[in-house]
């Protein structure tokens, strides 16, 4: 038998896990059964982190934890080498960055021509090939992103960037509005700061976050910072999302900034996100906010605000 030798935090940062998440699939579906210390801390061996890799890789690709937490080892490693079996060779050998990219091509055509339900079709359609994080990461952050330089270059009209956003806003508030956390979870609320109308960054950040395990209210776009705080408060959230696209130099959002920081308890983290938020870095120094510019980034500084 091994000898347990991890403590949460590094068994949660060699399986790609939350400790939360952990926590929660220990609990509740029984997958491992750490060792524990004098002190009740819990102690992994490699056996539980390969366990829990395994677990994890199964439900990046769309496995519900449920389903496969009483598979054995052996059962697990065969689920996920027929796994990557099928995805390598894929339909007619297409990979998934393949129908990533045909995914998004679609959608900038129907967008174009203003097809709002062509778009929906598309999502909706795309979601039963791809997992929820490739579906953010590899075609709603980039389709974003492409719909927005094609606006400020003018390659695209208002009106395109209007119905494609509206869209992916009304998918994302979907699959936010479907995510369940556990009791107990740690909670987090998301916003775009005052004079902020573009929220999809915000709704893309709510929905990383929910889906590693935390309970995430949406609370909208263009809030005051009193605001923000008081729903903070009032939720007793451990992390407040913000997101912040354009643009890179506002006046209003420092001083937003600052006064949000001095409104929140003391131990609430701010984490923002956005193309414009590097903009921004003196003031986040100041206040001590976190800016993250991928989505690993984001489940690390997670898993560091549940270590337990």
């Amino acid at each position: 038998m091994q000898q347990p030798r991890y403590a949460m935090k590094v068994a949660a940062r060699l399986s790609g896990l939350t400790p939360f998440v952990i926590r929660s699939w220990e609990r509740r579906y029984g997958v491992i059964r750490p060792e524990r210390t004098d002190t009740n801390r819990r102690l992994y061996s490699d056996e539980d982190v390969e366990h829990l890799r395994l677990l994890r890789k199964l439900t990046d690709y769309g496995h519900a934890i449920g389903g496969i937490a009483d598979l054995s080892m052996a059962e697990l490693r065969e689920l996920l080498d027929q796994e990557e079996q099928r995805r390598r060779s894929g339909d007619g050998g297409a990979t998934k960055g393949d129908v990533a990219k045909s995914i998004r091509e679609q959608l900038i055509r129907h967008a174009r021509a203003l097809d709002a339900r062509a778009i929906e079709e598309t999502l909706l359609r795309s979601s039963a090939e791809l997992t929820q994080r490739e579906m953010l990461e590899q075609v709603i952050i980039p389709t974003s992103d492409e719909i927005g330089r094609g606006w400020m270059e003018g390659s695209l009209r208002i009106a395109h960037e209007h119905v494609a956003t509206a869209v992916m806003r009304n998918y994302l508030l979907n699959l936010l509005s479907g995510s369940r956390a556990a009791e107990g979870a740690p909670s987090a609320v998301a916003a775009t700061p005052q004079g902020q109308m573009h929220e999809l960054g915000a709704l893309m950040i709510a929905n990383i976050v929910a889906m590693n395990g935390w309970d995430v209210t949406y609370l909208g776009p263009d809030l005051p910072a009193e605001e923000i705080a008081a729903s903070a408060r009032d939720l007793q959230a451990s992390v407040v999302l913000l997101s912040i696209v354009f643009p890179t130099n506002d006046p209003r959002i420092g001083p937003e900034l600052s006064t949000l920081a001095r409104l929140l308890p003391k131990d609430t983290r701010i984490i923002i996100g956005g193309r414009a938020a590097a903009g921004y870095d003196d003031t986040l120094a100041r206040i001590n906010a976190q800016r993250v510019e991928s989505i690993d980034t984001l489940i690390h500084l997670l898993a560091e605000n549940t270590v337990s």
